[in-house]
């Protein structure tokens, strides 16, 4: 909701004589200007003291402008009001200014409150000089940039003060009765003003912090609980832990005030239910006596409406803005008059840059397409309709090219005349590759049939030709022989070509269901070389094999299908290694994962070939003895089965005759014997060595992060829910906790005060996609060492990650 659209309220609305004075009062020969341009907090507290009926008077800014009310009208006498209205406030109390001005200068210098009880302030009123007594307390009126005035307080006690002073004369003892009577009426009376107060009041006594007071809205923000006198940590319970008793201990022990907006609380409303999630603005502001703190008044505002309705409109653009990121949308609007065009925050990441002229934007178009553009855009504005067209944009920061589907509506103003175009342009680039990835998929399909056909037929030759054979000599053992093997070799080369047929079509469909269970990977190595001997003996390869040693290394898998993995990758090599080649098979163990690298100095992989080694249809181009044979269906299988296990595989090769790699990348089976111990150091400099927990309610950004920390060489741990996450950063001790603020149940502030309380020595770094709502200094305030808003900039985060030690806490 823009400002034009937020409800008004008149703060001068109301507030009896002196309400029409300040509407009707030429508020800028003060300095101030018109009332709607004063200050929010102007605006509150002026709406306060025009809503009381007990006497109240504010000193604003440098120049102490003055604001009060009909009660406080009604002590001033004719030779103040109504002038004093808008008055600076020494010009109006000159003659008793060295009694009230230090006061005042005390307030504003920020150095806290001031009380006065039966105070002698003589002044002039109604004609004659008069000793008057009153009863009076000075409070600052602040914000987090400081104190911008003093608001009064007061009670005109000179009657009262001489009854005292007469019945002191008369009867001590009576006199005292009369004084507690007066000054219990003076209570009652504050107490039904502060019970009247739309905010929340409380006043807590002693370094326990002791209900004396709390009026009716705050007994109903609590849960309506019985508060007086108990303890704060004894009627609200469930605040233990959440830093606000702390807050108060360090107000009475430094008598320094604190206020804070749209803090996070959580209660018991009622004190039985479940705990819910609230938010307040509060002050905490100490009660002196004699000097010395003896209480705390807390007032503030539940603000929880207010927050959740922020944090809707914060939700809704912040989908908005997410829709547009994954439908890959960028909006415009173009002055045609000025050539000047606005973008959606967007523009920079679909198209390289975001332009402010249209005639930059078009020099990024090639030819071809402008000249189509400006054809659709010349109709639309003549006929004041829309236009769509498909173009190329090329990006100018890494000269890549962008399709974009554009779509144009001409905006014209009353006359008729188009002033603007707004639009719409979306990035097809993916859409576009996908129909050119189709055509070849096509045309790579077709060849597969035609090489399918043909190395089905190939065995079909010689199985006739035994078959005739065996007709024509039925009774020649030697012959029987020769052919029996004939077929039998031909029929296990078919029999090969249908199994991986079958393979890959089973996985394609989703139709393979793993038989997952903890595998010795000493096992699987073996039971891959045992299969593939035979291939490398026939061709004579030095085959190297560097493994851990039996039951050092676990997987959670299927053994035969990991078996079917490696056999693959080795009989991969074999095949395309030149006869006396060599061979290496090196599996390397981490904390959180397995390598598997099948490495050979064959024909290596052509450049234009390696994106495509993994997908179907796809060979290496044949020798003319065709002597490698089979289908190219080996990788492709190979990835989709490590897939299903939650790895990745990746090849690399420096291209012909220079041999080539697989590394197939397993998760290790994990316990909690797989951490290193929780006291023991880095396992080095630069990036590597951390043990990291990320704590992430969303399981793809946290398995994105998990996945980076590995790579980058740390060992990560995810947990979705906080309460698991606790427990799993207090039990195992990691260096680092990668934690989402905005998480489900208690947010991640909460979770960091928890994990501090735990006396944790990790390292805190908040992580949040909620904006505003959490903020780096309410981060850092509950227990964080370091923030960063999403997306995160990974370079910063894994140099941060890099430099760590475990055992000290920086702050940023």
């Amino acid at each position: 909701m823009n400002n034009d659209q937020r409800p008004s309220f008149d703060f001068l609305a109301g507030g009896g004589d002196m309400g029409a004075l300040m509407r009707a009062a030429d508020w800028a020969s003060t300095g101030l200007g018109p009332p709607e341009q004063w200050p929010p907090l102007l605006k509150s507290v002026v709406r306060i003291i025009l809503s009381s009926s007990h006497p109240m008077f504010l000193w604003w800014g440098a120049g102490l402008v003055q604001f009060y009310n009909d009660a406080y009208a009604r002590t001033m006498g004719p030779e103040r009001h109504p002038g004093a209205l808008g008055q600076g406030g020494r010009e109006c109390w000159d003659e008793i200014w060295p009694i009230i001005g230090p006061q005042i200068e005390f307030v504003m210098a920020g150095k806290g409150s001031t009380w006065n009880e039966d105070q002698l302030v003589p002044l002039t009123r109604h004609g004659r000089r008069e000793d008057a007594w009153w009863t009076y307390g000075y409070s600052p009126v602040e914000d987090s940039e400081g104190v911008h005035g003093v608001l009064v307080m007061c009670n005109d006690v000179t009657v009262q003060h001489n009854a005292r002073a007469e019945l002191e004369t008369v009867n001590a003892a009576l006199t005292e009765q009369a004084l507690a009577r007066q000054r219990e009426a003076e209570e009652a009376r504050l107490r039904t003003l502060f019970q009247q107060a739309p905010g929340f009041m409380c006043i807590l006594r002693g370094p326990g912090h002791v209900f004396e007071f709390a009026n009716a809205a705050f007994t109903r923000f609590v849960g309506d609980r019985d508060l007086i006198g108990n303890s704060v940590r004894a009627a609200l319970p469930e605040l233990e832990g959440q830093g606000f008793s702390e807050l108060l201990d360090n107000v009475y022990r430094t008598g320094k005030p604190f206020n804070a907006t749209d803090v996070t609380m959580m209660l018991r409303r009622p004190p039985d239910s479940q705990v819910t999630q609230v938010y307040c603005d509060f002050v905490y502001q100490p009660i002196f006596t004699d000097g010395l703190v003896t209480g705390i008044f807390v007032e503030g505002f539940d603000a929880t409406e207010r927050t959740m309705a922020k944090v809707a409109l914060e939700h809704s653009e912040l989908r908005l803005r997410e829709g547009m990121k994954v439908a890959r949308m960028v909006v415009w609007d173009w002055v045609l008059a000025t050539n000047e065009v606005v973008f959606s925050d967007n523009a920079a990441e679909l198209f390289g840059a975001s332009w402010t002229d249209m005639r930059a934007v078009w020099r990024a178009i090639p030819a071809e397409d402008m000249k189509r553009m400006d054809v659709a855009r010349r109709a639309a504005l003549a006929r004041r309709g829309n236009y769509a067209e498909v173009i190329r944009l090329v990006r100018p920061d890494n000269g890549e090219t962008v399709w974009l589907q554009v779509y144009g509506t001409v905006v014209a103003d009353a006359g008729g005349v188009p002033r603007w175009i707004r639009g719409v342009s979306i990035d097809i680039t993916a859409r576009k590759r996908a129909e050119e990835s189709l055509l070849e998929a096509g045309r790579h399909k077709d060849e597969f049939v035609a090489m399918l056909s043909h190395e089905l037929r190939n065995p079909l030759a010689p199985i006739r030709s035994a078959a005739h054979l065996l007709g024509l000599a039925p009774d020649n053992i030697a012959r029987v022989r020769q052919s029996s093997v004939i077929i039998e070799r031909q029929v296990n080369h078919m029999t090969s070509l249908i199994n991986d047929l079958l393979d890959v079509s089973r996985v394609n469909t989703g139709l393979v269901v793993l038989e997952k269970d903890v595998l010795d990977m000493h096992q699987v190595v073996l039971e891959s070389i045992e299969q593939t001997q035979p291939l490398i003996d026939e061709r004579g390869h030095v085959a190297v094999v560097n493994a851990p040693a039996e039951g050092e290394v676990a997987v959670w898998g299927d053994r035969k299908r990991l078996v079917q993995v490696v056999t693959n990758l080795l009989h991969n090599a074999a095949k395309y290694t030149p006869n006396g080649g060599r061979l290496a098979l090196d599996v390397v163990a981490h904390p959180a994962m397995i390598e598997i690298h099948v490495s050979d100095n064959g024909i290596g992989i052509d450049a234009d070939l390696m994106p495509h080694v993994f997908e179907l249809f796809t060979q290496h181009k044949r020798t003319p003895d065709r002597t490698q044979g089979g289908l190219g269906l080996g990788l492709a299988l190979v990835k989709s089965l490590v897939s299903l296990h939650g790895g990745h595989v990746t090849v690399a090769s420096e291209g012909k005759d220079a041999g080539s790699t697989f590394s197939v990348y397993l998760p290790r089976h994990l316990d909690a014997e797989t951490w290193p111990e929780p006291d023991a150091a880095p396992t080095g400099g630069g990036f590597g060595g951390l043990r990291v927990l990320v704590v992430d309610d969303n399981p793809d950004a946290a398995g994105a992060m998990a996945m980076l920390l590995e790579m980058a060489g740390h060992t990560a741990m995810v947990e979705h829910d906080p309460l698991l996450a606790l427990e799993r950063a207090t039990g195992l001790a990691p260096h680092a906790c990668l934690i989402e603020i905005g998480l489900p149940g208690i947010d991640g502030n909460e979770l960091a005060r928890r994990i501090r309380a735990a006396n944790s020595a990790s390292v805190l770094v908040a992580v949040t996609g909620q904006g505003h709502r959490y903020g780096r200094d309410t981060a850092l305030a509950a227990g964080f060492d370091y923030y960063f808003a999403k997306p995160a900039d990974t370079v910063q985060l894994l140099s941060l990650l890099s430099a760590l030690q475990p055992a000290p806490r920086m702050v940023a």
